[in-house]
């Protein structure tokens, strides 16, 4: 699995379980030291930030964006689109679009939740 996430091996396939984990880990790794591991912006990093990260448990937030936004933020960061430039690209993942869109659907999976 790491050797996917490092873009040493084929990508796996979109849905199955190793892109599940793998889309996890990154949001573990990545994504959770500032939007918190629950998606409510308050990881130990976004509580020091001066614009709290989005807390996706937000429904208007949700319902004001479809995937494709989400797909590019994720990959260009926040900056390029006009949003916090504390959001990072992860230019990394621009050709792991399988992965990508997992973490799209952990996103979304917040939203899902009170």
């Amino acid at each position: 699995m790491l050797l996917a996430l490092a873009g040493c091996g084929a990508e796996p396939e979109q849905g199955g379980p190793a892109v599940r984990a793998a889309a996890r880990e990154l949001w573990q790794g990545r994504c959770a030291n500032c939007h918190g591991v629950d998606g409510r912006g308050d990881g130990p990093s976004g509580r020091a930030l001066a614009r709290r990260p989005r807390d996706f448990h937000d429904a208007a937030w949700q319902a004001s964006r479809d995937d494709e936004q989400l797909r590019r933020v994720i990959v260009e960061g926040g900056a390029e689109h006009g949003l916090a430039a504390d959001m990072a690209a992860n230019a990394d993942l621009a050709d792991r679009p399988a992965i990508v869109s997992e973490l799209v659907r952990i996103v979304r999976g917040f939203g899902a939740s009170p």
